[in-house]
């Protein structure tokens, strides 16, 4: 009678430690797994972006450095009022005009409007008004160039007046970018 007792008692301790002891392990062990399968992907993707990180500084590192001062200067990250009049003043006066009168529209005491492009990137968006006197054909010139500079500007409004003859007033509105 030992004889079967023994084995059974034996096959009933084995049970026990299985599913008291054996099976929660066994689980904790599933869910191990699970979480370094996750944490392998993680790590996969980011060496991924390690090296899309390292493509890009090195693509970014083979800009010529006049060449990045020429992006900044069409759409700069921040709006540098004084710099901006300096410059249309200097494309004036390569057509020999001067600014005068230079007023900055700015809403609510902010340094600009706020723009929302396609893309969803915040623009801010700022404009200048201002008056400048000359010849017609000056005040062409002065266009064409304003056209031309690498700062991104739309003219939102131009007017004249006459003076003398062949001499005329312009007031000229624009409106500038900058990143956020």
């Amino acid at each position: 009678m030992t004889r079967f007792i023994l084995p059974f008692a034996m096959i009933v301790a084995a049970a026990a430690m299985f599913f008291f002891l054996t099976k929660p392990l066994l689980a904790d062990i599933n869910t191990l797994r699970v979480e370094k399968v996750r944490l392998e992907e993680g790590l996969a993707n980011a060496r991924k972006l390690k090296e899309v990180r390292d493509s890009l500084i090195k693509t970014s590192n083979d800009f010529l450095a006049t060449d990045l001062d020429r992006l900044n200067k069409l759409l700069p990250d921040n709006v540098d009022n004084v710099k901006l009049i300096i410059d249309i003043n200097n494309i004036a006066r390569a057509s020999g005009m001067s600014i005068r009168n230079v007023k900055i529209k700015t809403e609510e005491g902010q340094s600009g409007k706020e723009v929302i492009a396609e893309s969803g990137q915040k623009k801010g968006a700022v404009t200048l008004g201002f008056s400048v006197s000359g010849a017609y054909t000056n005040f062409g010139d002065f266009l064409q160039r304003l056209a031309r500079s690498l700062r991104l500007v739309d003219v939102t409004s131009a007017s004249f007046s006459s003076n003398e003859k062949n001499f005329y007033d312009y007031n000229v509105e624009i409106q500038t970018y900058w990143l956020k």
